[in-house]
């Protein structure tokens, strides 16, 4: 009886030791990934990069499907630039650099 006392502990410690081992390796690897990933946060935005970016103003005009490129062509001659156009909705939205 007492030998199959020593095998269930000694199972039970070469368990333990695999757990811990593999915790071990989790940690370790959660702290290298961590690390790792500062190198891909944002930094926040500073007033001088606000100061610069590019403001936009937007027209988003009627258009129906059929008659699209009369208003199209007109508004990029103002400068427009279409960046969308819903043709269900028959709407088309342009933007430009505010001025």
């Amino acid at each position: 009886m007492h030998a199959l006392h020593t095998q269930a502990q000694a199972r039970y410690a070469s368990s333990m030791n695999a757990r811990s081992l593999g915790i071990s390796i989790v940690f370790v690897a959660g702290c290298a990934v961590g690390g790792a990933s500062a190198r891909f946060v944002v930094p926040p935005a500073s007033a001088l990069q606000a100061a610069t970016l590019t403001k936009w103003e937007y027209l988003c005009p009627a258009m129906p499907f059929n008659a699209v490129a009369e208003p199209a062509n007109k508004a990029g001659a103002e400068g427009w630039e279409m960046v969308n156009y819903d043709p269900k909705a028959g709407i088309g939205c342009f933007k430009r650099p505010k001025l």
